[in-house]
């Protein structure tokens, strides 16, 4: 199974013009592999250390922001105080417990995704924050 989805990382890559081999083909198996779908900056650079995956703090940042910019990972509006990368970068809705830290995807229909939605206003408006986010290439409404 992990040559179908190596073979599957490295044709993601090369369909986002990028080299199908090399640091960011393992960096981003590494990311796919990895059991939580968001994932913050030091996260993810002890996953990186503890694979043997050389590369710098520095390098890893510009890595995960190509892989982002390219449409391969998504990030996360976060309050925390690093970068939180998703590894599903179709776009979906999330719920984000502010008091766990903890971030949820919400794979659901838009009709799922009101019901929701009423139901957390009407059992605790004081404690929901709504946040929608444009993804960058659409227009404004």
């Amino acid at each position: 199974m992990p040559q179908a989805r190596d073979a599957a990382i490295r044709e993601e890559l090369r369909r986002a013009g990028l080299p199908g081999q090399g640091p960011l083909a393992r960096l981003l198996a590494l990311l796919r592999a990895a059991p939580d779908t968001h994932l913050g900056l030091g996260e993810v650079i002890r996953m990186a250390a503890g694979t043997g995956l050389a590369a710098s703090p520095q390098d890893l940042v510009r890595q995960l922001e190509t892989l982002v910019a390219c449409g391969l990972l998504g990030r996360l509006p976060s309050t925390a105080s690093e970068p939180v990368f998703d590894t599903v970068p179709e776009p979906h809705s999330h719920l984000v417990y502010e008091a766990t830290a903890q971030t949820i995807d919400l794979d659901v229909s838009p009709e799922t995704l009101l019901a929701i939605l009423r139901q957390v206003l009407a059992e605790r408006p004081g404690d929901v924050e709504i946040l929608i986010r444009f993804r960058r290439g659409s227009a404004p409404p």
